[in-house]
């Protein structure tokens, strides 16, 4: 039986891409007996394959959490714009022509005072000052003077922007590779490099000798590559355009 190695491009696969197809072929090629991993230039290109994966992953995680603490910035602001829509809610009810709503707009002008600056405080004590906030809005205190100027909504907008913050801040990746700088061209050209001399090598050894190493590792390596492969061809592919019928 010939031995091949499936054709894939790999420059062609997108940063996230790449990162599973070496994150399977390691996955797959772990999976060969221990009893034949005696080669010792196959052991040593997979150690530099995993090495050099494992900077590609930090390069990633960096990638997630530069675009994660985007949306936090984003929804951060969004909130920042509720608490200044409930602060310009107070003052124009603070120029009522109505008493009663003057007298509920000092109350809760008085108590929104106390918590001066919210938008301009760190993520979270911004976050723990809203809670409070609304908790004591939504208080016996205070939540008759909202339904009597009608300001349900601004408290609704507060809580509900704070939650939707917290729920983004909380869940952010904290791992080593924040405080690191990747460049992810160079990290893709090197580990290419080695994948690609890793391949060759694996063939070669494949065809000229018979040893079940090699044989197994080119079939997992195939595997992999079609599906890869298989995945750009379909991306790659001409759509076909809808013909509408034509009436006879």
């Amino acid at each position: 039986m010939k031995q091949i190695l499936e054709p894939l491009t790999t420059s062609a696969l997108t940063n996230m891409e790449a990162g599973q197809l070496f994150r399977r072929h390691l996955s797959d090629l772990s999976t060969i007996d221990a009893s034949l991993l005696v080669d010792a230039p196959f052991n040593n290109y997979m150690q530099q394959i995993g090495n050099q994966a494992v900077v590609l992953e930090n390069a990633l995680a960096q990638v997630r959490k530069n675009e994660e603490t985007q949306k936090i910035v984003d929804t951060d602001a969004i909130r920042d714009k509720a608490v200044t829509a409930f602060s310009l809610a107070l003052k124009l009810h603070a120029t009522s022509d109505d008493p009663a709503e003057v007298e509920a707009s000092r109350s809760l002008g008085i108590l929104f005072g106390t918590f001066k600056n919210i938008a301009k405080l760190n993520y979270e004590a911004e976050t723990m000052a809203i809670d409070k906030l609304t908790g004591e809005l939504n208080s016996p205190a205070y939540s008759e003077k909202i339904n009597y100027l009608h300001m349900s909504k601004y408290v609704t907008r507060l809580s509900e922007t704070n939650n939707a913050f917290k729920n983004l801040f909380g869940g952010r990746m904290v791992t080593t590779a924040m405080n690191e700088t990747f460049d992810m061209k160079a990290i893709r050209i090197e580990l290419q490099s080695t994948y690609s001399d890793f391949c060759d090598y694996v063939l070669s050894m494949a065809k000229v000798t018979d040893n079940p190493l090699f044989a197994n590792a080119l079939n997992l390596l195939n595997t992999a590559r079609k599906y890869y492969a298989d995945l750009l061809a379909r991306r790659t592919a001409p759509k076909t355009e809808k013909t509408s019928p034509q009436n006879n």
